[in-house]
């Protein structure tokens, strides 16, 4: 496991700088996708080739949540503009589409290790997790979209946080009734916690807030 002493950022200049088909296809335990719109994904035969080869070689987890543009949500036109402000939503509804066919195939060839999942929350930043890595874009309200803008990339101790973050959230779920609590024992929680794994735990609670229902294939 990467210790918390040993957190490191680095900026990058677009995705293409990041380059994910190298970062999925030496994958050893999981790539976890929040990213709202993946049709640029499916149409990259690098990237997709690469998501296959880590199922098929190294038996890694791969979860996706994509932005559910199907459903009739209050906040999904914003949404919308906010991920591809260039594109209706009918064209969006069609990225959506591209998006969940190609999740789809690869929950149904890897059934135990592809997990896809609605989102369920406005998406804030876009996330790409893999392994023990995790490159974080940003969402503005721009003609240039994320794929284009400053990038980071930070290395700490994923499977620990998220452990945290899951278990924050059903403390949440169980104790409903006992909020002043809870709030007390999350901010003790998240305050032990050294600055730099503290700061990296915000895009594990966001991941882990996104999570909606499952899509089966």
């Amino acid at each position: 496991m990467v210790s918390s002493k040993n957190i490191q950022t680095v900026v990058h200049t677009g995705v293409s700088s990041l380059n994910f088909g190298e970062q999925f296809a030496g994958a050893q335990k999981r790539i976890l996708l929040h990213a709202a719109i993946y049709n640029r994904f499916a149409e990259n035969t690098a990237v997709s080739s690469a998501l296959e080869f880590a199922l098929a070689h190294h038996n890694i987890v791969l979860q996706a949540i994509l932005l559910p543009v199907w459903r009739d949500i209050v906040w999904m036109d914003a949404a919308c503009k906010l991920v591809r402000p260039e594109s209706s939503r009918a064209e969006m509804l069609e990225k959506a589409e591209v998006s969940l066919k190609f999740f789809l195939r690869l929950a149904a060839q890897y059934p135990q290790q592809v997990v896809i999942y609605e989102g369920q929350t406005v998406p804030a930043c876009p996330l790409v997790i893999v392994d023990d890595s995790l490159f974080c874009g940003h969402y503005v309200h721009s003609q240039v979209l994320a794929p284009e803008g400053v990038w980071m990339e930070m290395t700490a101790p994923v499977e620990s946080l998220l452990s945290l973050a899951e278990s924050i959230a059903q403390r949440e779920l169980a104790e409903a009734g006992e909020e002043h609590l809870l709030i007390e024992q999350r901010k003790e929680l998240i305050s032990a916690m050294p600055p730099q794994e503290r700061a990296m735990f915000r895009y594990l609670q966001e991941w882990n807030a996104a999570k909606g229902p499952v899509i089966r294939p």
